[in-house]
């Protein structure tokens, strides 16, 4: 099976290019902190109050959890690549469990090479940024430490990198195969594509979720009974951090539902007179609906950066009233600690995914110019498209953000606390990263139009 592995991945490398990009950041972040840990030990600095090495593993539990999140659409997507080739192995008497060890296998190759590139940019930024933050306030006390590369640490990077890769892509392409072999046998689904397992789940986190929203929006002395905390502030954090976990199970879990109705949302604003330049709209809507898999995988992680950006500063600004307590720099060190990482992955995994996908959703292109379609009409076909995926990003960031606002709101008032931002604040990060995805979904397509229509000129 191992020699099958390797000859799959040396006959389908350059697929593989795409996910290195999300992988080599992966191995970056980790690099970053066995680095940093690595180099700490050898001083022998890993004691006391002042221990670096407690520091060093922000990034990599941040990073190592978003990852988690946002593997299952790469691995999805990469299967939807090879699915004619998985489909012929099938044929040849290969099970769901030998396909789903091929692709992991593969998964695990591209993460340990994503972890050796990592790495190597990892050492001079882990050097600078250690530098830097010595330097501000409350992190003086730290001690001096010399970064050196290790082989130790450089194993341990690539090693288990390629582990948690493996492991998760198996799981997840186990899961993605009983689907498809779900379907194949005409098994009970709805035309949500929910089981009857996952809408009962659903219903319970929705549940929870009514639960805990009503009980944030009422007595605050009741919210701190449940919770058995000392100080209201308290209460108020954990059930605020419990909401929006719950919050984000439940979208991920519901997003078969949700997100096709923000798209058809979509259409109905842009069917509006005022955009009757839009000629290509109703090729990109049905573009878009048609790849579902890709409208997931793009959306879901971005939500939830953009979900955790809004709740982060809230707390930060509003709640914690850090912004009178500390001076810039420690803002934005810790901003950058606790959101850095999530945030390099989850850009790293949308360019990843863009690339991965773009061949196929370039295939439509060669048709649409077949039927007439001058290179304007594709650009702006494309441009409707990435608008339709940055503006689901937006919609639904701004009702998961609005979803915690109220209730932190709330607890700024009992908890006399200057409340800084405004309801408008809440469409503040999914408009960034609504115009992200939109910013790399046109550019990444529209190279490939450009050399589709090189081509057509050529000949």
């Amino acid at each position: 099976m191992i020699k099958l592995i390797f000859l799959q991945f040396r006959h389908s490398w350059k697929t593989w290019l795409g996910s290195l990009v999300m992988f080599t950041t992966a191995g970056f972040v980790l690099g970053f902190t066995l680095i940093g840990i690595g180099s700490t030990v050898y001083a022998g600095l890993d004691k006391g109050i002042y221990n670096p090495v407690l520091y060093f593993t922000i990034p990599v539990i941040f990073g190592l959890v978003t990852l988690i999140l946002i593997l299952g659409g790469i691995t999805r997507l990469l299967i939807n690549k090879f699915r004619n080739e998985y489909q012929l192995w099938s044929m040849l008497g290969a099970n769901p469990f030998q396909l789903s060890v091929l692709i992991s296998g593969q998964m695990g190759i591209s993460a340990m090479l994503g972890g050796i590139l990592g790495y190597v940019f990892a050492y001079p930024i882990v050097d600078f940024w250690y530098a830097w933050i010595r330097t501000t306030e409350g992190m003086r006390e730290f001690p001096a430490v010399n970064m050196r590369i290790q082989l130790s640490s450089f194993l341990a990077t690539v090693i288990s990198l390629g582990i948690v890769v493996g492991l998760m892509g198996f799981i997840d392409a186990r899961r993605i195969f009983h689907d498809m072999n779900i379907k194949q046998n005409l098994k009970r689904k709805n035309k949500f594509g929910l089981s009857l397992f996952n809408k009962i789940f659903c219903l319970i986190f929705f549940g929870g979720l009514i639960y805990l929203y009503s009980a944030l929006l009422g007595n605050p002395q009741n919210l701190q009974k449940m919770f058995g905390s000392k100080f209201l502030v308290e209460a108020y954090q954990q059930s605020l951090i419990l909401f929006l976990i719950l919050l984000i199970i439940f979208i991920n879990s519901s997003a078969s539902i949700l997100l096709p109705l923000i798209v058809r949302l979509l259409r109905l604003i842009f069917s509006n007179p005022l955009f009757k330049a839009f000629r290509t709209f109703e090729t990109a809507y049905w573009s878009v609906l048609k790849k579902r898999d890709f409208l997931r995988s793009i959306v879901l992680p971005l939500f939830i950066f953009s979900l955790l950006c809004s709740f982060f500063t809230y707390l930060i600004f509003d709640l914690a009233n850090v912004a009178n307590k500390r001076h810039l720099s420690e803002i934005i060190e810790s901003i950058v600690m606790f959101l850095g990482t999530p945030f390099l992955i989850i850009l790293a995994n949308t360019i990843s995914l863009t690339i991965i996908s773009s061949s196929e959703r370039s295939a439509s292109s060669n048709l649409l110019q077949t039927i007439g379609f001058s290179f304007g009409d594709l650009l702006r076909e494309k441009s409707v498209e990435a608008s339709l995926y940055g503006g689901t990003v937006f919609v639904l960031g701004t009702i998961g953000n609005g979803l915690i606002f109220g209730p932190i709101s709330r607890a700024s008032m009992y908890t006399h606390a200057r409340m800084y931002d405004t309801w408008p604040s809440v469409a503040i990060w999914p408009a960034i990263t609504g115009i992200i995805v939109f910013i790399f979904v046109l550019v990444v397509d529209g190279i490939y139009i450009s050399k589709i229509n090189a081509m057509k000129s050529e000949h």
